[in-house]
């Protein structure tokens, strides 16, 4: 997890100097051909990292990232999830967006990837898989240092329409497209000052889902999402029933 928050903020960075080198090329006059103007900045809030200009003066392909929180929802009874202890994190590698000339509309289309995990609250509760089903259980007196979690991996495409209000200030809303190619039950403990880790796959997570999505921009390429999964992330009658609610920041 270390590795993907260091990710975010060299993003960060590379967008804050892209944006500086930017602003020193109008200023000079120069034409780089892959920069934008700030007349293009004022027209695009968020712009993310710049990749350069699409084939007219409408369009242009981003890249973008986001680092959450998951909150899982409607919750089988008896367990328990560890809010602060799931993450989100998207990378949508390319982006095109298209605003109209004169207009205060974008929309966008994006390929990329994402991960989540959802781990169990506390360090006494285990999930594990007997048959086709996941279950949650108690872990054995021997172990110590438990951490329980269900990773997904995959692809997502977020389809969006981006209404500006003002310079610095717009709001998203649109859907993401998921394709889960990579799934699995994680448990991290130890045995007397051993580490040990067990994973499952095959666990009958759903490989497409669709989430609702809104991020509002409060600053050149920086705001705040929300994003819904009203899908269970396990197909029907295989477990641990669960959906998720995801907050966090947008790049």
């Amino acid at each position: 997890m270390k590795k993907l928050v260091m990710m975010v903020f060299l993003a960060v960075s590379m967008t804050a100097n892209a944006e500086e080198m930017n602003e020193k090329t109008v200023a000079c006059g120069v034409n780089t051909g892959t920069l934008v103007s700030s007349d293009d900045d004022d027209a695009v809030t968020d712009a993310g990292i710049k990749i350069g200009k699409g084939t007219d003066e409408d369009d242009l392909w981003t890249m973008h990232f986001n680092l959450g929180v998951n909150i899982p929802t409607g919750v089988s009874d008896g367990v328990d999830f560890a809010p602060l202890r799931s993450w989100e994190l998207g990378w949508t590698v390319v982006q095109y967006d298209y605003t109209p000339k004169n207009s205060k509309t974008t929309l966008s289309a994006g390929m990329g990837f994402i991960f989540r995990d959802y781990t169990l609250s506390g360090h006494d509760d285990m999930f594990g898989k007997v048959g086709d089903q996941v279950v949650v259980g108690k872990r054995d007196g021997s172990i110590s240092e438990l951490s329980s979690s269900i990773y997904t991996m995959g692809f997502q495409m977020p389809l969006l329409v981006k209404q500006r209000f003002a310079k610095n200030f717009a709001i998203s809303l649109g859907a993401q497209l998921n394709w889960y190619c990579y799934t699995r039950l994680h448990n991290n403990f130890e045995i007397d000052d051993e580490d040990y880790e067990i994973s499952t796959k095959k666990i009958g997570t759903r490989p497409f889902t669709i989430d609702i999505m809104g991020i509002v921009h409060v600053a050149k390429s920086f705001g705040v999402y929300c994003k819904y999964s009203p899908m269970s992330v396990l197909k029907k009658d295989r477990g641990v029933e669960f959906k998720s609610v995801s907050v966090g920041l947008y790049f």
